[in-house]
């Protein structure tokens, strides 16, 4: 039987006291992201989150669409000032038990404040910075002497490049481990613009075939026409790198590695195979926990430092889409990156809201 106007009033009030009893801040959403009940504690927390507004719209005033899409896409806990000037606080969505379909946003205190929050950051961002001057200067000097070869020793000539890969592969674990941290702080944030998937690929070929080819291994490509998506250009070759680069440094001369792009539904598929040694780990979703390396992950020239597959997790991620992989011991590893076809289309397809 369908329940009146009075019984709907008469429940809603019930279910504020039982909330306004509540230490916590609580905030239950329907489930089109509509604000049904607001107790109390939360009230005074975030004085601009009543009944009747729009969830996302209201954070989105509050912070960046990056930290939203943590707390109500990818269900994560996010920390951010519910006002100008105030202190610092954890948001996190849980799923509600009512048949309803409802949600429940708790809202807390943190254990740290902003002003050491931003200490944090802007140290890491310091600490980049001065990293990056003198390995800029070495790739520099390396490179100048790599450029005539004939003048060293072969000796002199080995350590120039050396010392130059190192240079690099430095450089690269810097970006990332910056990277790293802005994201566990909520801080990394998305260029976003239409860009053409398939020459994003194209260029993540060209780049590293040279390289792969020196090392005795194979790259190639099988790709569809892809339509224009939105997403930010440089996080997407990062993302294709990475994963073509982590199958080369874990396997050895011979390996084969194919890039498959497609049209699957409403995803673009992005897939970096190889039909090398496989992960060493009983659980595969072991590789995308930070600093977990193989033991191939340090021969001769090919370093791996286990931050490049997490990284890119994280990056799929805000972009609202996923990685999924596949391998076996002996039989080769297989990633596949998920990207939207639509942005806005995937918050619903996620239960975003």
């Amino acid at each position: 039987m369908a329940m009146s106007a009075r019984d709907d009033k008469e429940e809603l009030a019930l279910r504020k006291r039982t909330l306004d009893s509540l230490p916590s801040a609580v905030i239950t959403v329907d489930s089109d992201g509509i604000v049904v009940c607001v107790n109390r504690t939360a009230e005074e927390m975030v004085p601009t989150i009543g009944p009747g507004v729009k969830l996302r719209a209201s954070l989105e005033e509050l912070t960046n669409v990056e930290k939203v899409d943590r707390i109500l896409f990818h269900r994560e806990i996010a920390t951010f000032a519910a006002r100008p000037e105030g202190p610092e606080l954890h948001w996190m969505l849980w799923d509600a038990s009512e048949p309803e379909g409802e949600f429940v946003l708790t809202v807390w205190d943190t254990d740290w404040s902003e002003v050491i929050n931003e200490r944090r950051v802007a140290f890491t961002m310091a600490a980049s910075h001065e990293l990056r001057g003198p390995l800029t200067t070495i790739r520099g000097f390396s490179e100048i002497l790599n450029m005539q070869p004939e003048s060293l020793s072969p000796e002199q000539a080995e350590a120039a490049r050396i010392v130059e890969d190192s240079a690099r592969l430095l450089s690269v674990l810097v970006d990332d481990i910056f990277d790293l941290t802005r994201s566990s702080f909520g801080e990394l944030r998305l260029d976003l613009h239409e860009i053409d998937l398939n020459q994003v690929i194209a260029v993540v070929i060209s780049s590293l075939e040279p390289g792969i080819s020196d090392r005795g291994q194979t790259l190639t490509l099988d790709a569809e026409e892809l339509p224009v998506i939105e997403a930010d250009e440089s996080r997407m070759i990062q993302m294709i790198s990475n994963l073509v680069s982590n199958a080369s440094v874990h396997n050895a001369a011979g390996v084969k590695i194919r890039v498959k792009a497609r049209r699957s539904g409403n995803e673009i598929a992005i897939t970096v195979a190889d039909d090398g040694v496989g992960l060493p780990f009983d659980d595969p979703e072991a590789v995308f926990l930070s600093f977990r390396r193989g033991e191939a992950a340090s021969d001769g020239d090919r370093t791996g430092s286990g931050i490049g597959v997490p990284l890119t997790k994280l990056l799929v991620e805000l972009h609202r889409g996923r990685i999924t992989v596949e391998t076996g011991r002996g039989e080769g590893t297989s990633f596949t990156l998920w990207l939207p076809v639509d942005r806005e289309a995937a918050l619903a397809e996620g239960t975003g809201l």
